[in-house]
């Protein structure tokens, strides 16, 4: 364990991955390649997993006191030889608390740009490949709703709360692909399609879901990272009196989707993408039976079998086919940052109730982007070639975001409170770890559920928090002291 001088920030090894394991996974002689591997966890990182080439396996914590993870399953469907994984997420699925265990998948993105869900047990549930490209990226983006009475309010620079905006945002998964096409799956019906491969013992075909396909007037052919950011929550109410005079505020504004995209090339470090279409999902018996998953009968999952599989009567437009790809909607730029030579390599979104993104550089900095106002209101300096995540923790009676900045280089590990001039903590853990973010909240956990007059999300964002990923098989979670 690994505690910082004042004793605020603790880094706690929970378990240690078996050698036995590593070498499945890496092969003989590749122990020290533990921290170039692809390493994704659930919510508060009970489970965990690791892909090299084009094998992943999962792992859960103990629970019996051992020191050891647990092997859950080895997942490995590579269409042909060569194909690699080069992007993973383990997505926790809601399910109703009269349920005996919550569902766990893991989402594979692979170098020839198939998506491969699998289930906890290894078992292939969906394949589909939106755009033939090396998909790099899997985010699940989930509408902004508190945690708690004190994280319901905004940081310090925030400005006027918009309620349309929460209304008409739905939960979605976004895949970035190399050169910058990004595709975004609604959640709802991929909800559905996972709930009936997982309770559905025998499929004949394979589920297919509603997706929006967007690309973006880049001039290069390659993008460091790009990120959905869903449409603004917090309107200045003075935007209105600037339309004439700033297009690029109107086009923030009336936005209901917006994107930041990180070019490899060309001179700018990073920009705004924005859309004013209608995101609005059409009236279906898929978001009837969505609103209704918490609490799904038989009657509801035929219901949503006949629209959610191929063949069926209600087939849904945009389905995935392949060797098709379907083509993309461009969307224009509101803002670009011109900063020769910085370039933006990453983006860590905070949760989507902070409105807040961490933009790692090639100059050694941090950027923190206030995504409503697309203001940068932080800089941190003087941290190359280092990792970002989120998490919250108790300050002052009530719940505050801090930002977790790791200099490999160094082997420090800072605690930043988005604002402050020097860091809340900082502790020095060695070179050779991989800081990664755990999701806060499952697919399908912003569902409506409930009687009318009482109607509430199905669950509530677990508080962000981060770990470690050591290249001895050490695996540490980073919590910090309330004050």
């Amino acid at each position: 364990m690994f505690v910082s001088k004042n004793g605020r920030v603790q880094v706690l090894a929970e378990a240690q991955i078996p050698g036995s394991l590593v070498k499945l996974l890496l092969g003989e002689g590749g122990g020290d390649q533990l921290g170039k591997t692809i390493c994704a966890t659930s919510i508060s990182g009970r489970y965990t997993a690791l892909a090299h080439a084009a094998r992943f396996m999962l792992l859960e914590i103990p629970r019996d006191g051992k020191s050891e993870y647990r092997l859950v399953s080895v997942g490995s469907d590579a269409a042909t030889d060569g194909e690699a994984i080069t992007a993973l997420y383990c997505m926790d699925i809601y399910t109703p608390a009269h349920k005996s265990s919550p569902a766990v998948c893991v989402i594979a993105g692979y170098s020839s740009g198939y998506m491969r869900v699998f289930s906890a047990h290894g078992h292939l549930l969906t394949a589909h490949q939106f755009h033939p490209q090396r998909l790099q990226c899997i985010r699940l983006r989930t509408p902004a709703q508190a945690n708690s009475e004190q994280s319901a309010h905004k940081l310090q620079y925030s400005s006027c709360a918009d309620p349309r905006a929460a209304s008409d945002d739905s939960e979605e998964v976004n895949l970035t692909y190399r050169d910058g096409t990004l595709v975004s799956i609604d959640g709802r019906s991929l909800y559905l399609a996972l709930r009936l491969c997982l309770e559905e013992a025998a499929i004949d075909e394979g589920p297919t879901f509603q997706y929006k396909k967007w690309a973006f007037d880049l001039g290069t052919p390659r993008v460091s990272d790009a990120a959905a950011c869903g449409p603004p929550l917090w309107r200045d109410p003075l935007a209105q009196l600037v339309r004439g005079a700033h297009a690029s505020s109107a086009q923030l504004a009336d936005a209901t989707a917006r994107f930041l995209v990180a070019p490899q090339n060309g001179d700018a470090a990073f920009g705004v993408f924005t859309t004013s279409e209608d995101a609005a999902a059409t009236f279906s018996a898929v978001d009837i039976a969505g609103k209704m998953a918490a609490r799904v009968t038989g009657a509801v999952l035929s219901m949503a079998r006949s629209y959610l599989w191929r063949g069926g009567s209600g087939e849904l437009s945009g389905q995935a086919s392949p060797g098709r790809t379907e083509p993309s909607t461009m969307v224009s730029c509101a803002l670009a940052v011109r900063d020769s030579p910085r370039k933006v390599l990453h983006i860590a979104l905070a949760p989507a109730q902070y409105a807040l993104a961490a933009l790692t550089d090639s100059l050694g900095r941090v950027l923190l982007l206030d995504l409503d106002s697309c203001e940068v209101v932080h800089m941190l300096k003087g941290v190359r070639g280092c990792q970002c995540a989120w998490l919250e923790s108790t300050c002052d009676g009530r719940r505050c975001l801090l930002v977790a900045v790791y200099t490999a280089r160094r082997g420090v590990l800072e605690i930043h409170e988005p604002g402050a001039m020097q860091p809340l903590d900082s502790v020095n853990v060695g070179a050779g770890w991989t800081l990664v973010q755990c999701p806060t909240q499952p697919l399908g956990g912003s569902l409506v559920v409930g009687p009318a007059g009482h109607e509430r999300r199905a669950a509530l964002p677990a508080p962000a928090a981060c770990v470690l990923l050591g290249h001895d098989g050490r695996i540490a979670l980073i919590t910090v002291d309330e004050r």
